[in-house]
């Protein structure tokens, strides 16, 4: 099982956690959640934070960093600890890319990946989508 980390702005990765175990109507194991806040030592001290995370998930033999906004301070510390197939970073965390993760975390690192990015983009969709599509259940 693929170890989780949550690197979010405020509590954005409890919440997203939270609604997850609910949908899935279980507890989450293996996710640690570590909360950014607007910090002048969040560049010093965040490294650590991440490492001890990395370090107590090593166990799954992989982990994935999971953060909201790509290029941000939290993202761009988090860059450092990628390690070819045993870290991974992505960013545009959202909840249905959380679920699909956490449905599919026994595959290997390569096709979370993928997993990642199609689940953050299918959950995505816009009203006239919808509309277009003949579907007026809105």
């Amino acid at each position: 099982m693929t170890g989780i980390i949550l690197l979010t702005y405020g509590r954005i990765g409890y919440e997203l956690l939270e609604a997850a175990g609910h949908i899935m109507n279980q507890s989450v194991k293996q996710i640690k959640v570590i909360n950014v806040y607007d910090d002048p030592d969040t560049a010093d001290n965040l490294p650590g934070q991440i490492e001890n995370a990395i370090a107590q998930l090593k166990s799954a033999g992989q982990c994935l960093i999971l953060t909201d906004l790509r290029g941000c301070t939290h993202y761009n510390i988090a860059r450092q600890f990628v390690e070819p197939l045993h870290v991974s970073l992505v960013s545009g965390l959202n909840l249905p890319m959380l679920l699909r993760l956490l449905y599919h975390r026994d595959e290997n690192l390569v096709t979370l990946l993928h997993f990642a990015e199609e689940g953050g983009v299918m959950g995505i969709s816009t009203a006239s989508d919808a509309l277009t599509t003949g579907d007026r259940s809105l």
